[in-house]
């Protein structure tokens, strides 16, 4: 089992709603282990989805579930069925430290690994507030589940909806309200913008439905009735919706392939404007196995560009924002070695992921955030255990 993990949950009779979210996860989000929890979807359905990512260091699991065992509680609308009670499951049915569970009529637009490392605060699950309600939207959750199992929140959800069905109008979201309020960081609206709110926002007449939007957003979340799979719907996004859903999944695994980089090794990032590196190549020769990506903002001058001859150093001149974000993402841990000036900056962005900044401890240098280690061999020895996590 993954340290991260991402788990939606459908019967057949919704397989094609959860195959466009996926394709839409899988394509956005790299190196990433999904589970579907199902009873009923047949094995070669799976097949031939990890056929096509094979290679790519995603797949997708079959986590065959009997909904008849779990304990599920009273659904509201017609457009929601048991599934929906499974997210409260999750942390029984995974073992990852971090668990995103996604609703299947949502459409991922950019990566979700910022999800996953997004800081709870010390609370055992994230979620974002419903449009125009101080009430929270259960269609996407962050769990940590070590904090979550800590506070018995499934059994007090089970409680919940065992003894109290006559409060619950609105399934398994007025459960997880009730039963996780205190104990709930709210999630920026950009991981659950709820775009399916727009026919339900002009009849009930709340102000312009955009001011509740987010430009650009990494989840766009079909919530309500009002389906984009649907003969007719009202809302935006359907035009998104098919692209994804018409998306083979060849195309996905290629376009995965092409953006990953070429080495399968474990990845460790130093970004630098400067040349003036303190012992850079000692880090290097410690860690054979790892792959370095040196990125620079400007062009590199000799005493870099020399590093190539290295098997384990790959080199981005003039980086590309878009690229850097790719080895942020991908890479398992930074490397503060400048001897001049670091950028806090993209420091800051790397951090941001939950990810460490490794240092070498030198006279009068300080780095807050930082580890610092007092040889390249105490580094090279902390980087390893950094494998052995996975």
């Amino acid at each position: 089992m993954p340290k991260e993990a991402i788990v939606l949950a459908a019967n057949y009779g919704y397989v094609t709603a959860a195959e466009t979210t996926l394709k839409s996860l899988f394509y956005h989000t790299p190196r990433v282990t999904v589970y579907l929890a199902n009873e009923d979807i047949p094995a070669e359905w799976f097949r031939n989805i990890n056929h096509h990512l094979a290679g790519t260091g995603s797949r997708l699991v079959d986590l065959k579930i009997d909904l008849a065992r779990l304990a599920t509680g009273k659904t509201t609308w017609p457009h929601i069925n048991q599934y929906s009670y499974v997210k409260i499951h999750a942390p029984q049915l995974l073992t990852a430290a971090r668990i995103i569970y996604l609703d299947c009529d949502l459409i991922v637009r950019h990566s979700l690994w910022p999800l996953v490392h997004f800081d709870l605060q010390g609370q055992p699950v994230g979620m974002a507030h419903e449009i125009n309600s101080p009430s929270f939207n259960s269609g996407v959750l962050l769990i940590d589940r070590a904090r979550w199992q800590a506070a018995e929140l499934t059994e007090q959800c089970i409680d919940f909806f065992s003894h109290h069905e006559d409060e619950i109008n609105n399934g398994d979201q007025t459960v997880l309200n009730r039963v996780c309020e205190g104990q709930l960081q709210p999630l920026p609206a950009t991981f659950n913008n709820q775009v399916g709110m727009e026919k339900e926002a002009f009849y009930r007449g709340w102000p312009v439905f955009d001011h509740f939007l987010v430009a650009d957003a990494v989840i766009d979340h079909y919530t309500t009735a009002d389906k984009p799979w649907q003969l007719l719907s009202v809302g935006r996004g359907r035009a998104q919706w098919w692209k994804y859903h018409n998306l083979e999944w060849q195309m996905i695994g290629n376009h995965l392939r092409l953006s990953a980089p070429a080495s399968t090794k474990p990845q460790l990032l130093l970004y630098t404007a400067w040349a003036e590196l303190n012992r850079l190549e000692d880090v290097i020769k410690c860690l054979p196995d790892w792959q370095f990506e040196i990125a620079t903002p400007v062009l590199m001058n000799f005493e870099l560009k020399r590093l190539s001859a290295y098997p384990n150093v790959n080199l981005h001149e003039s980086i590309l924002p878009v690229a850097l974000q790719r080895l942020i993402e991908t890479s398992r841990a930074m490397l503060d070695l400048t001897l001049i000036q670091r950028d806090d900056q993209v420091q800051a962005q790397f951090l941001a992921t939950g990810k460490p900044v490794l240092a070498l401890a030198r006279d009068g240098y300080q780095n807050e955030p930082a580890q610092f280690f007092a040889s390249p061999a105490a580094l090279a020895a902390y980087v390893r255990t950094l494998a052995e996590e996975e």
